[in-house]
């Protein structure tokens, strides 16, 4: 359902004609916004196993299902909802290589599904209960955020917005453009605390069917020099389309990828990619 209801959108982008719309989330006390998450990573190093060794390619894939709740508790005159986010379903398959004494690389997978009896129990905690609160503006932006799992979280998600997109303060016209900056605080093990100043570039594209598309590229203001500082900085660089349902102020869904190379990170000759997809719906679409 996911694959269908985005390529009906991404099939008509050339052929509706743009009319200028103030866009706006309207939020609706005691509503529920069920989402479904599929997201695939693959890493892929390559460089010597050993001292003096020819470089060696080794992959790893993570391969993430998730399925979302956002309930809206309450909507103040401002428009401003406040939200609790429920994790519904959860399935993720990590395989990553292993390299054995006799140095033949062996493929290990690891599968933990909040279908499964053992998963459900390994996932109880935070499975089918609210995570998170959050309070939500019109335009997308977090007022405030409180999560069970503490500051990293919701430190993450006034970088990486709920509903994936800031919408322009005033109505834009076709190829019309807007900007968000935000700071991406890289906690341990990932950094020592440190911000990054980052920036969104959002464009609004076309309407299609009810439905405005909004392609958005992320940049950072600077990356560090070393190669092993600027690893934990990629997975934040998406770039894609998000899609708002424009009569019934409804995030619809977003397809986004976030990939880069860093050639010769650990000398000539070696290399690291990062690419991941991101594809998300509501229920139904």
């Amino acid at each position: 359902m996911i694959r269908f209801g985005l390529a009906v959108l991404f099939a008509s982008l050339g052929s509706s004609a743009f009319a200028q719309n103030l866009l706006r989330f309207q939020w609706k006390a005691g509503e529920q916004l069920a989402f479904s998450v599929v997201q695939d990573t693959t890493i892929s190093e390559t460089a010597p196993l050993q001292t003096g060794g020819k470089p060696e390619t080794l992959t790893t894939t993570t391969k993430l299902a998730i399925g979302k709740r956002w309930d809206v508790k309450d909507v103040d005159a401002t428009g401003t909802a406040t939200l609790t986010l429920t994790i519904t379903a959860m399935k993720q398959e990590i395989s990553k290589p292993l390299v054995g004494k006799d140095g033949k690389i062996a493929l290990d997978t690891i599968v933990m599904d909040s279908a499964t009896p053992d998963g459900a129990k390994e996932m109880a905690e935070y499975l089918n209960k609210p995570i998170l609160t959050a309070k939500v503006d019109a335009r997308g932006g977090v007022i405030e955020a409180k999560a069970v799992a503490g500051e990293s979280t919701t430190n993450r998600l006034q970088a990486e917005l709920p509903f994936r997109v800031q919408l322009p303060e005033q109505a834009v016209a076709v190829n019309g453009t807007w900007e968000r900056t935000f700071n991406v605080k890289l906690d341990p093990p990932l950094g020592i605390g440190e911000a990054h100043e980052a920036k969104q570039t959002y464009t609004h594209r076309a309407t299609n069917g009810g439905y405005a598309v909004i392609g958005l590229t992320t940049a950072f203001k600077s990356l560090p020099i070393a190669a092993a500082e600027q690893q934990p900085l990629i997975p934040w660089l998406w770039e894609g389309d998000v899609f708002v349902e424009i009569e019934k102020g409804r995030y619809a869904g977003a397809k986004l990828t976030a990939k880069k190379t860093i050639a010769n990170h650990q000398g000539e000759g070696t290399k690291f990619v990062f690419e991941s997809t991101y594809t998300e719906a509501a229920a139904g679409k």
